[in-house]
């Protein structure tokens, strides 16, 4: 009996794992979205003010959402979702965010990646960004907003197309 509620429980981790991934990304688009707008709402900024604006958006867009989410963090996501089978031990199923983000049950390298990009990344921009003057800041949150659409897309589509297709990502390979 408990052997038949494995596969189900593996199943409900990844979506647990997955799920829980995107439910930040859209919470942090959401929270962004707003102040993102201002300069639209506002209607302020000089013609040199829209162009940094656009610049900033379009980096962020580039370098985090296709670049960070699409080629690396995204399929990574996913091939390590369809990781959590039956056999899996119960601590990773609970801990599935944790297991597909590779912040545990990784191996060494991947476990070190994975820690540092959370211990530096999210405070150095926590600390850094509200401290931008009007408009760069929401300039970056709307780069922000865009990269992590972006990357939320990427995340389901590859999950989708692997759950509905069987076609898992392969992580890619750094040359």
């Amino acid at each position: 009996m408990a052997a038949m509620g494995r596969p189900k429980a593996a199943i409900a981790a990844q979506i647990w794992g997955i799920g829980c991934w995107v439910y930040i990304f859209l919470d942090c688009i959401v929270v962004e979205l707003g102040r993102s707008m201002e300069p639209f709402q506002r209607m302020d900024l000089t013609a040199g003010q829209w162009v940094g604006y656009a610049s900033i958006c379009v980096f962020l867009l580039v370098v985090e959402g296709i670049r960070a989410f699409q080629l690396s963090f995204a399929p990574l996501l996913v091939k390590r979702s369809r990781e959590l089978q039956g056999d899996s031990p119960c601590w990773e199923l609970l801990l599935a965010p944790f297991f597909v983000a590779g912040l545990v049950s990784a191996t060494p390298k991947r476990l070190c990646k994975s820690w540092l990009l959370i211990a530096l990344l999210i405070p150095g921009l926590a600390l850094s960004v509200p401290h931008l003057p009007y408009p760069w800041r929401q300039a970056v949150d709307a780069g922000v907003v865009l990269g992590l659409g972006w990357g939320t897309s990427a995340v389901l589509g590859f999950w989708l197309r692997g759950a509905l297709y069987d076609r898992w990502p392969e992580a890619r390979k750094r040359t």
